[in-house]
């Protein structure tokens, strides 16, 4: 069984973040692997295996009422990302784990206003599309070892199909399994279609 984990599911799902996660687990089932998605809110949470680790984006009240919860499980977090395990963290869930120590980035300032828009960031070569929404200077996209930390919502993980693989084939690795390929081949063209179109449509409004 490879299991993803969201943190305060309940509190850090302010722009649907928690769809990164259905992406995963769906992608996984259309390999033949078994996936289920956990709900980590204390230390103990982390005492069985975990394969991925979503950090999502919530409002600044939804901080304050985990705030203390939060930075008890960034000693998890470290030891998950030291031994690998992919963790992705979104907007105030990035700017919250670089506060807790969880990542080594400089600490973000706030922004003179908010800044919302459709926004094509660099993985290496790799672009990736997202809408941005902060109010404080967080990297859009940064990665180091397991850790990804973005201001890109997207879903990011439904429209940015290499990271994706990336993250499944890290995730597959670490429950000890090979990823296997999409059994449907029709699912498959029907899924690149769509995402295809998808990046046609907002990527004209990011070069706007």
């Amino acid at each position: 069984m490879i299991r993803l984990g969201m943190l305060f599911p309940k509190h850090l799902n302010l722009n649907g973040d928690f769809g990164n996660l259905e992406v995963l687990a769906r992608q996984l089932e259309w390999r033949g692997h078994d996936a289920e998605i956990v709900e980590l809110t204390k230390p103990s949470d982390f005492a069985a295996s975990l394969h991925f680790v979503l950090v999502g984006h919530g409002s600044e009240a939804a901080w304050v009422d985990i705030e203390d919860e939060f930075l008890a499980l960034a000693p998890q977090l470290r030891r998950l990302i030291a031994d690998g395990v992919p963790v992705l963290a979104v907007s105030t869930g990035f700017a919250r784990s670089i506060g807790a120590g969880i990542v080594s980035v400089a600490a973000p300032t706030p922004l003179p206003e908010r800044v919302s828009r459709f926004s094509i960031v660099k993985d290496g070569d790799i672009d990736l599309l997202g809408y941005v929404n902060v109010d404080t200077d967080i990297p859009e996209f940064y990665r180091s070892d397991s850790f990804i930390g973005t201001a890109l919502h997207g879903p990011l993980l439904s429209k940015n199909q290499v990271l994706l693989e990336q993250i499944l084939i890290d995730t597959a690795s670490k429950a000890g399994v090979e990823l296997n390929p999409i059994q449907d081949a029709k699912k498959a063209d029907q899924l690149a279609d769509l995402i295809a179109e998808v990046w046609k449509l907002e990527s004209e409004l990011a070069n706007e």
